[in-house]
C-alpha cells in the first residue's frame, strides 16, 4: 500500500499486560505505543490481539520485524511468528539506552533541565514483575536482578491496596502524598503488609498515611529483595507502570538520599528496546525476511490440560495449540518440573492417583449444652423481655449489624436446652471500603432505622477487628456497662452455641480472618490464622475479580467442575501466582475455582485447625462459607452430611454471626445488672470523627512513642490507640482521665503549629 511506513515492532508481554512498540529505520517511534492488560480480556491471547490490532489501527504501518520479551515471550513467538526473542533485563537495558543516545531524556529540578548522557541505575516496577539494571562503562548492564514468585514489591500490590480503600489506582499516588505521619507496614511479604494496612484501617489511621507508608513497605521491600547489597549508580530511573505513581517515587528518594527519575515512556520501555533490538539485527543482515505470521489475527489457538505420570512430582501440563484448516498443531508442553514432561509417553488425560487428605473427627456428639458463655454461673438475671439489643462486627472486608428483641427467660432455658428465646429484627453488612468509622455510623443508621418507634436500646455490642474503635465512637464507658465490647471468639462462639446447644466445634472463614473454635466441657480453645490471608474470603474475591466473575457467581462457576485443579494455597501470593500460571496454560476457570475452594480447605485444617480436636456438629460461620463451592470443599474433605457439617439456611445466621454473638453479650450483661452508656443516635450520628496519627512524648514518661493514633469527636479527642503497656493509659483506648485528653491536645496544637517531626521519621516532600 502506497504511503506505508516500515515499522520494527517490540511486544513485551509481561504478567500482567501486553505492550506494544513500533520504530523506524531510524530509530523514531511510529505509530502510537499500546498498552494492556490482561485481566480484561479472556486469555493471553486475546489481550495481544487487542493491543497488536490497537497498534496497527494508529497508523499506515507495514511489519518488517517483530520481536517479543517478558514472560510470555517464548510461547508468544511462536504464535505471531516473532523473529527474535529477548529478555527483559536485555529489552530495558537497550530500550532507556535508546532514549538516551536519542536525546530524549532530560533531568532536573526547578527549571532547569539537563540532557542526560548516561544511564547509571533503573528501577523498574511492572504489574507482577520488578527488576533492578546497573549500568558500567558504555551502558553496559554490570548487575541485574529480579523478583521471586512474590509480588510484595510490585505494581499488583499497589492495586489490590487500592481495591481494598475503594480508590482508583490512579488516585493511589496523589492521596499518598497528602500524608503526615506514614503509617509502619510489614515489607516483609504481600499478603502481611494488606493485613497490616486492614488492621489499621480498624484502628482508625487516616487513608493517606496508610497509603504512604503501603508505598514505603513496597520500596523497603524492593530494596531487600531486588537491589539488595548491590550499590546503586547515579542517575537512578524509575520506569514500569508504578513509576506513576509520584508516591512510590518520592519514598525512593527519602529512602536512597538521591533525586529518582522517571524514564520517558516508563510503561513501555521494554517493549521499546525489543524494537530497537529488531531494527538493529534486521538492518544487519540486508535480505532477512520477517517471519510475522500475517494471518495472525485469523488463526485459532487454545490450550489443552494434560498431567505427567513420569514421576512422582505429578505435574500438570498445558498444551497451547494452534488449530489450523482441520489440523491441531501442539506448539509447546509447558508446566513440567524436569525433562520427563517432554516425553510423549509421560503425557495423559487423566492425572496421577493423588494421597487423600484425612482428618480425625470425632463423630460422637457432646450429650449435653456446650459451655454457657453468656451465663457461665447458671444464675438467674433480670427479665430482659421486650427489652433491644445490638451488636456491630467491625471487619475489614464488610462491618455486620444486628439488632434483638429479647423475649425473656423460658421454661427451655432453665432446663439448659436452646431456649430460642430472641426475635432477629435486622441482620445485615455495609461494605467497610477502607473506612472503619464510616461503616460504623452506616451500620449504627441501620439499627437506628431498625429500631421499631419509641423503642431504646438497652446495650450494643462490638466485636471485631474495629470493635474498640466502633466502641470509643458510640458509648461513654468501657466498662461496667451493658455496651459489650467482645472478642471474636467470644462474639462468634456465643452465636454458634445459641443456635446449636450442642456444639462441638465453630469454624469461622471471614474476609481476612479465620478461626476455629473446640469446645471443652469447661472451656474453650481455640486459634486463629496469623498473618496470612491465604485461607480466608478476600483471597476468593481478588481471584474472582481477576477472572470478571461476580463473588456471587463463583459457585456456580466451580460447582461445574469435575476435575478441580491443585492450588498452593498456603500463601495467598503464591496461590494467585499458581492461578494465574495455570489460567495461562490452559486450566479451565471452573477447574481453577473449585481447585482454590479446596485449597482453602486445605490450607484452614493445616493451619488454623492444627492440632485441635474436631468434633460433631461443625458449625460454619463467615462470609466465605456463603460460598457453596467452599462447603462442598470442606464436606467433601470431612466426609460430614448436612447434619455434621451445618451451616445455616439463614444467611444472617452464616454472614452476620459475630454481630449477633454480640447483640447477645451486651443482653447477657444487662441481664447481669449493668445498663447501657449508649451515647444515643442523634449524638453520635450528628458528630464529626476523625483520627490523626501522633508521635507521643509525655513528660512524666521516659518512652517515645512514635505513630499513635487519637480519635476526635467534634475536634476534641475521646480515645486513643496503639500504645504498649502504657502506665498513664494514654492511647490505650477511651480517655477516662482529664490529664489524658489534655495531653492529646497539647500534641494536636504542637502538630498544628508545624513543629518538626519526631526523630526517626522520615519526611517526603
Amino acid at each position: 500500500m502506497s504511503g506505508e511506513i516500515e515499522a520494527y515492532l517490540g511486544i513485551d508481554i509481561g504478567s500482567a499486560t501486553v505492550k506494544v512498540v513500533g520504530i523506524d529505520r531510524e530509530g523514531q517511534m511510529v505509530g502510537t505505543p499500546v498498552y494492556t492488560r490482561h485481566d480484561q480480556f479472556p486469555s493471553q491471547v486475546d489481550a495481544l490481539k487487542h493491543a497488536f490490532s490497537q497498534y496497527l489501527a494508529s497508523g499506515q504501518l507495514k511489519v518488517v520485524g517483530i520481536g517479543t520479551t517478558g514472560s510470555g515471550r517464548e510461547l508468544n513467538k511462536k504464535i505471531i511468528g516473532a523473529d527474535l526473542v529477548r529478555t527483559e533485563i536485555f529489552a530495558h537495558a537497550v530500550g532507556v539506552n535508546h532514549l538516551v543516545k536519542s536525546g530524549q531524556v532530560w533531568v532536573g529540578q526547578d527549571g532547569q533541565q539537563v540532557q542526560v548522557d548516561r544511564v547509571g541505575t533503573v528501577l523498574e516496577i511492572g504489574g507482577q514483575d520488578s527488576k533492578v539494571i546497573i549500568f558500567g562503562e558504555g551502558g553496559i548492564p554490570a548487575f541485574f536482578n529480579m523478583n521471586t514468585i512474590c509480588s510484595a514489591g510490585t505494581g499488583e500490590f499497589l492495586k489490590q491496596l487500592a481495591d481494598d480503600a475503594d480508590i482508583d489506582i490512579r488516585e493511589f499516588g496523589s492521596n499518598a502524598l497528602r500524608a503526615t505521619t506514614p503509617a509502619r507496614i510489614d515489607a516483609t511479604c504481600t499478603v502481611f503488609s494488606k493485613r497490616d494496612f486492614r488492621h489499621l484501617t480498624q484502628k482508625g489511621v487516616p487513608l493517606e498515611d496508610r497509603l504512604m507508608g503501603a508505598c514505603q513497605a513496597m520500596v523497603n521491600n524492593y530494596l531487600l529483595n531486588v537491589v539488595q547489597d548491590a550499590e546503586l549508580c547515579a542517575p537512578v530511573f524509575f520506569q514500569g507502570g508504578v513509576a506513576f505513581n509520584q508516591a512510590v517515587r518520592r519514598a525512593f528518594e527519602a529512602r536512597l538520599g538521591t533525586p529518582v527519575y522517571v524514564t520517558p515512556h516508563n510503561d513501555v520501555v521494554g517493549a521499546l528496546g525489543m524494537a530497537v533490538i529488531v531494527r538493529d539485527t534486521m538492518l544487519g543482515q540486508p535480505g532477512l525476511a520477517t517471519s510475522f505470521k500475517d494471518d495472525f489475527f485469523q488463526r485459532r489457538y487454545d490450550s489443552r490440560v494434560r498431567y505427567c505420570h513420569g514421576c512422582q512430582n505429578a505435574c500438570d501440563l498445558a498444551q497451547p495449540f494452534e488449530e489450523h484448516q482441520g489440523q491441531i498443531l501442539v506448539l509447546e508442553t509447558l508446566g513440567g518440573r524436569c525433562e520427563g514432561s517432554q516425553n510423549p509417553k509421560n503425557v495423559k488425560e487423566m492425572p496421577q492417583a493423588l494421597k487423600t487428605f484425612s482428618v480425625p473427627v470425632t463423630r460422637q456428639s457432646r450429650q449435653r449444652p456446650a459451655f454457657n458463655i453468656m451465663n457461665p454461673d447458671g444464675l438467674a438475671g433480670r427479665d430482659s423481655a421486650g427489652r433491644y439489643f445490638a451488636g456491630i462486627d467491625g471487619g475489614s472486608r464488610s462491618t455486620k449489624y444486628a439488632v434483638i428483641r429479647s423475649l425473656g427467660h423460658t421454661p427451655a432455658a432453665k432446663n439448659g436446652s436452646n431456649p430460642r428465646d430472641l426475635e432477629i429484627i435486622i441482620a445485615g453488612a455495609v461494605d467497610t471500603a477502607g473506612d472503619a468509622m464510616g461503616a460504623c455510623l452506616r451500620a449504627l443508621e441501620k439499627v437506628r432505622d431498625a429500631l421499631p418507634a419509641g423503642m431504646q436500646l438497652d446495650g450494643i455490642g462490638t466485636a471485631g477487628s474495629a470493635g474498640e474503635l466502633c466502641r470509643d465512637m458510640i458509648t461513654s464507658q468501657d466498662r461496667n456497662t451493658s455496651d459489650f465490647r467482645a472478642t471474636e471468639i467470644v462474639a462468634h462462639y456465643a452465636w454458634a452455641s445459641y443456635w446449636v446447644p450442642n456444639v462441638g466445634t465453630v469454624i469461622d472463614i471471614g474476609g481476612n480472618d479465620a478461626k476455629i473454635i473446640a469446645v471443652k466441657d469447661s472451656g474453650l480453645d481455640f486459634a486463629m490464622n496469623d498473618k496470612c490471608a491465604a485461607g480466608t474470603g478476600s483471597f476468593l474475591e481478588s481471584v474472582a475479580r481477576r477472572f470478571q466473575v461476580p463473588i456471587e457467581q463463583y459457585a456456580d462457576v466451580a460447582l461445574t467442575s469435575h476435575d478441580p485443579a491443585r492450588i498452593a494455597g498456603r500463601c495467598a501470593v503464591f496461590g494467585e501466582s499458581d492461578i494465574i500460571h495455570k489460567s495461562r496454560l490452559g486450566f479451565a476457570t471452573r477447574d481453577l475455582f473449585l481447585g482454590l475452594a479446596y485449597s482453602i480447605c486445605r490450607t484452614y485444617l493445616s493451619d488454623v485447625g492444627r492440632g485441635k480436636p474436631l468434633r460433631v456438629p461443625l458449625v460454619a460461620q463467615g462470609g466465605t462459607f456463603l460460598n457453596q463451592a467452599v462447603q462442598h470443599a470442606f464436606r467433601e474433605v470431612l466426609g460430614l452430611g448436612q447434619d455434621e457439617f451445618i451451616v445455616a439456611e439463614d444467611k444472617r445466621y452464616v454472614l452476620c454471626a459475630g454481630a449477633l454473638g454480640a447483640a447477645l453479650m451486651a443482653r447477657s450483661k444487662w441481664e447481669q445488672g449493668l445498663d447501657t452508656a449508649f451515647k444515643g443516635f442523634d449524638r453520635v450520628l450528628s458528630s464529626a470523627y476523625r483520627t490523626v496519627t501522633l508521635d507521643c512524648h509525655y513528660a512524666p514518661c521516659p518512652r517515645r512513642c512514635t505513630g499513635v493514633v487519637a480519635l476526635l469527636e467534634n475536634g476534641q479527642p475521646v480515645a486513643g490507640y496503639k500504645a504498649i503497656d502504657c502506665d498513664y493509659g494514654l492511647f490505650s483506648g477511651l480517655f477516662t482521665e482529664p490529664y489524658q485528653q489534655e495531653h492529646v491536645v497539647s500534641l494536636l496544637e504542637s502538630l498544628a503549629r508545624g513543629e518538626p517531626l519526631a526523630a526517626g521519621q522520615v519526611a517526603l516532600g
